[in-house]
């Protein structure tokens, strides 16, 4: 769970890296979308989605991170998003497709397999549609591969592990054809590193 530290390091050093990922997810979002983000971080994708959609939902469960959510949203004047501490595998507080779309950008490789599922199954009761951006399982070699690999191992030995698992079982597809999900679109951003999938519910 991040602490301030991290989220200022995070805002410095990920966020400009993920910034063209990003970008691949909003062409997904329409206007008029009611969109919940699941382990949204400090917001910076629920923030720029909320300039798109209707209304925009982040959950994580970083007290740091969502406060440092909700003082950038004031910061903003943007009123259209709420920032909530929640567990993304219990989203109980809202009902069968309560969003037209479920977010979950680079978190899915975090989680162990079974708590990757779980966190898809309720993503995909909560909403209509999912996407999900996450590593590219077979991401060409390259010096960009190569920092992925290190930034994932610094991150410590639990992340590590559950990075390789699902690098090794290919990806997000792995989980989400545990769960049945009709994949809609698949394409791959930033020389191949990342993957960005729609899926039906």
């Amino acid at each position: 769970m991040p602490n301030a530290f991290n989220v200022i390091l995070y805002k410095s050093l990920i966020d400009p890296l993920l910034a063209g990922l990003n970008r691949n997810v909003l062409t997904l979002i329409k206007p008029g979308d009611q969109v919940i983000d699941i382990a949204c971080g400090h917001g910076t994708l629920s923030l720029e989605m909320a300039r798109k959609a209707q209304n925009v939902t982040g959950i994580d469960l970083s007290d740091a991170a969502i406060a440092d959510a909700r003082r950038t949203a004031r910061r903003r004047g943007i009123d259209n998003v709420s920032f909530v501490k929640a567990d993304a595998s219990d989203l109980s507080a809202y009902s069968d497709k309560t969003f037209d779309v479920a977010v979950t950008t680079m978190a899915i490789h975090q989680f162990n397999s079974t708590l990757a599922v779980e966190v898809l199954r309720e993503m995909s009761r909560v909403a209509r549609n999912i996407i999900i951006a996450d590593y590219n399982y077979n991401m060409r070699r390259h010096w960009e591969s190569r920092l992925v690999i290190i930034i994932e191992w610094i991150s410590g030995k639990e992340h590590y592990r559950n990075f390789r698992y699902f690098m090794q079982h290919g990806g997000i597809s792995y989980f989400t054809e545990q769960l049945g999900l009709h994949n809609r679109t698949m394409h791959t951003a930033g020389r191949s590193v990342f993957a960005i999938a729609l899926y039906d519910c």
